[in-house]
């Protein structure tokens, strides 16, 4: 480890001297200015979608400024009542703060068990670039940090803080959200796993080790214990997700820089994990979906290449993840789409993606069931949520 990444990785676990991204940025209810306006922005995507028990869609994405990372970019959140067709304003935005150098991103959505709408945001310090800081740059080049510079502010921080504010009654004519709260350090970009036990696992991972890291609660959100996996396979951006087969053993799944998922798995209820290696299941470096569906098969949405962000597809199996049987692509495979996440809800699947964030800057949604993968005869085809 060269002495640039040394120090990134020190000021990071300090928080650069400031440490802003420990004090939540403001979340705004139902903001009305025009600074939101789909038809400026330059940049979104890296959406993600949570059915609530009465059917409520709620969609979250990230955009602000011209690009990703960017002192101006926010997390927006809005919702559907009649199934997804469509979605009004926005319920919440939640801000980066340029006065207090603190970069707010990826929003990432999940229904508790108990039908709370829990939603997830990062915060991270940014610092200006300066002559003396800009050296941090060559982080990126000897390491997986990826150290960046945007419009006159770096990138640094590689620790991050996980922020989420919780609605009970989600279906609510006006929902209700609780204060901010700190759950732990780290980036969570995927829904977390409720294991058999009933432990919650959240797979906030961390830049800053060659390990999987990952948060435990054995109380249902109230507190958390942080976690260290097995060794990673070379990434830049875990983005790990799981999902726990019949005998109660955990698949874990991370992204990484081979053309394959990486897999780690847990007999234990997430205390140890087998070493990673990678599974044959091809896949671009970019984030993936896996879960068990309502009905008890495993659904995994992947970019099906090695090396594009192309060829979105759906793949369904009958033998607890061993094999996927059945696979289908979404809309031309042609497509550059990327960061799929999905939600269950009356037998129906909730899948939403980004295809090309800063040129077509789509935010998408398809609504289908199992059985449209099973049939040979049916299409999956996607609507346009939002486009500048």
């Amino acid at each position: 480890m060269n002495e640039v990444v040394e120090t990134v990785i020190r000021e990071s676990r300090r928080g650069f001297g400031h440490d802003q991204a420990k004090i939540a940025c403001k979340v705004q209810y139902r903001p009305s200015d025009s600074k939101y306006d789909e038809k400026i922005r330059k940049f979104q995507g890296c959406p993600t979608v949570a059915v609530s028990r009465g059917g409520r869609v709620f969609l979250g994405w990230y955009s602000g400024g011209d690009i990703e990372p960017h002192i101006e970019n926010y997390n927006y959140l809005v919702y559907s009542d009649d199934g997804g067709k469509t979605f009004g304003a926005p319920l919440l935005v939640i801000q980066s703060e340029r006065e207090r150098n603190v970069h707010a991103l990826d929003i990432q959505l999940w229904i508790a068990p108990n039908g709370a709408l829990w939603v997830f945001w990062v915060q991270n310090n940014a610092l200006p670039l300066t002559e003396e800081n800009k050296y941090m740059l060559s982080a990126f080049q000897t390491s997986p940090l990826p150290v960046v510079d945007r419009d006159g502010y770096l990138f640094p921080d590689m620790r991050h803080t996980e922020w989420c504010v919780v609605c009970n009654e989600p279906d609510a004519e006006e929902p209700v959200f609780s204060e901010p709260r700190m759950l732990d350090i780290g980036f969570l970009r995927c829904k977390p796993l409720v294991t058999d036990s009933g432990r919650w696992i959240f797979f906030n991972y961390e830049q800053l080790t060659d390990t999987y890291g990952y948060s435990i609660s054995d109380d249902e959100g109230l507190t958390f214990t942080r976690h260290y996996g097995c060794k990673k396979i070379a990434t830049s951006f875990d983005e790990t997700m799981a999902y726990q087969k019949k005998n109660g053993v955990i698949c874990m799944y991370a992204r990484n820089m081979y053309g394959q998922i990486a897999e780690a798995r847990s007999a234990d209820d997430g205390a140890t994990w087998s070493p990673a290696t990678l599974n044959g299941i091809s896949s671009p470096n970019t984030r993936f979906f896996i879960s068990r569906t309502p009905s008890g098969r495993v659904i995994l949405v992947n970019n099906d290449m090695a090396d594009k962000r192309q060829r979105m597809s759906v793949w369904l199996s009958d033998d607890d993840g061993e094999t996927f049987a059945y696979k289908k692509v979404v809309d031309n495979p042609d497509y550059q789409t990327s960061y799929p996440d999905v939600d269950f809800f009356d037998g129906k699947i909730y899948l939403t993606f980004d295809r090309e964030r800063t040129g077509a800057k789509e935010i998408r949604l398809l609504v289908f069931t199992e059985d449209d993968i099973i049939s040979p005869d049916t299409t999956l085809h996607s609507v346009i949520i939002s486009k500048p």
